[in-house]
């Protein structure tokens, strides 16, 4: 087995060379401040359409049975539960394998090398910069391919060129709910698995080429080399299988089968979910997973655009770096400034989304962000008097 590595690489940047970067960092900085103003008003009325589709969605949903096919719904929202069942065998070449289910999953995972880096930084006097890069190289399993051919350390951590065997997954052309068909959109939605056991025989299905490596663990995996002592290149497999089971759906009903509602605000409904759930359930479900988006989106839009004020501030804490000491004052300036900045632009952006997609809320949105501005400029008033 390979053991990890370290190597650390020093670079010196001179106060000339950093405030070119910093100057031309504000174009990048004033383009992520825009793009993250855009992202964060389409959020806000992405949500509200989601949500107001999602409240029509549920009162216009009926719930049928899956036992038959009542063309009185055709083409209206419906809501169904049952067993899914698989009709098509599927098989594996690369295992030998074959099963009636609804999909089958091959995950393949190869012993790589991964390369970790950390840059601490030292200002001297002059405004030059000294930056000490540490490389750390250590083996791991993945199922993403690492190109080693990106890292400072190539030559000595070569990874294959790709994998030798690939992940995959097969999926029934033809899935029933009682009477009904499910469409591939639906099928895909399917992923509740279970580990299926590989053994000799499937040792013996692999390319002739890794037969002789090839042995199998009580986890489930197929190593193609020793499990104990992996070296770079070697690979571990194993199959899960979806099998039939109880499944809840909403979606239009379209004769026998299954194609996306969309409500009058551009909400597409198709969404299914396991185990027999009710519409309460389902549309309770997708509203949280809406909320947890919003928000998450919302958090990440901020943060993009304190980033960017940072950058777009920048060039003033590089110009004073020539005395590292003011460097530091006029870095935690700056750092408080695009912080107060970031969040005025983000609060604002939100709170006139919510003027223009919800009014009554914006308003206490607003009085938030004259707060923090009010704040911070008080701040500043006393940190003056003081001084």
């Amino acid at each position: 087995m390979t053991g990890a590595q370290q190597y650390a690489k020093v670079t010196r940047v001179s106060w000339g060379q950093r405030l070119m970067q910093s100057i031309a960092g504000v174009v990048g900085g004033i383009f992520l401040v825009l793009a993250s103003i855009g992202g964060l008003w389409w959020n806000e009325g992405r949500a509200v359409n989601a949500a107001k589709g999602l409240k029509e969605g549920s009162a216009a949903v009926t719930s049928i049975s899956a036992d038959q096919v009542g063309l009185a719904n055709n083409g209206q929202l419906v809501h169904v539960s049952g067993q899914a069942a698989a009709q098509d065998v599927l098989r594996d070449p690369v295992l030998g394998v074959a099963e009636t289910a609804i999909a089958l999953v091959r995950e393949v995972e190869m012993y790589q090398w991964r390369e970790d880096s950390r840059t601490e930084t030292r200002t001297t006097v002059g405004g030059s910069e000294e930056r000490v890069t540490t490389y750390s190289y250590r083996p791991e399993w993945s199922s993403r391919h690492i190109d080693s051919s990106r890292f400072n350390q190539a030559d000595a951590h070569r990874n294959p060129a790709g994998f030798p065997i690939e992940s995959e997954t097969r999926r029934a052309d033809n899935v029933a709910l009682g009477a009904f068909r499910l469409n591939p959109a639906l099928i895909a939605q399917i992923r509740q698995s279970e580990p299926f056991e590989l053994g000799a025989e499937h040792a013996a299905s692999l390319p002739e080429r890794f037969r002789e490596r090839a042995s199998t663990d009580q986890s489930g995996w197929l190593h193609v080399g020793d499990p104990l002592a992996p070296e770079i290149g070697d690979m571990r497999i194993r199959l899960k299988v979806v099998r039939d089971q109880p499944v809840s759906l909403l979606a239009r009903q379209v004769d026998n089968t299954f194609e996306a509602h969309t409500t009058s605000h551009g909400t597409s409904i198709e969404r299914l979910m396991p185990g027999i759930l009710s519409v309460d359930a389902m549309f309770e479900q997708m509203v949280r997973e809406n909320t947890i988006m919003t928000w998450a989106l919302r958090i990440g839009g901020v943060l993009m655009v304190v980033i960017g004020s940072g950058l777009i501030l920048k060039p003033i804490r590089v110009t004073f770096d020539i005395l590292p000491i003011l460097g530091s004052i006029a870095g935690a300036g700056t750092g408080v400034i695009s912080l107060v900045l970031g969040l005025v632009l983000s609060l604002t952006t939100i709170a006139l989304a919510w003027l223009f997609y919800r009014p009554l809320l914006s308003i206490l949105l607003i009085a938030v962000c004259v707060g923090i501005v009010y704040l911070a400029r008080k701040r500043v008033t006393n940190a003056g008097e003081a001084s």
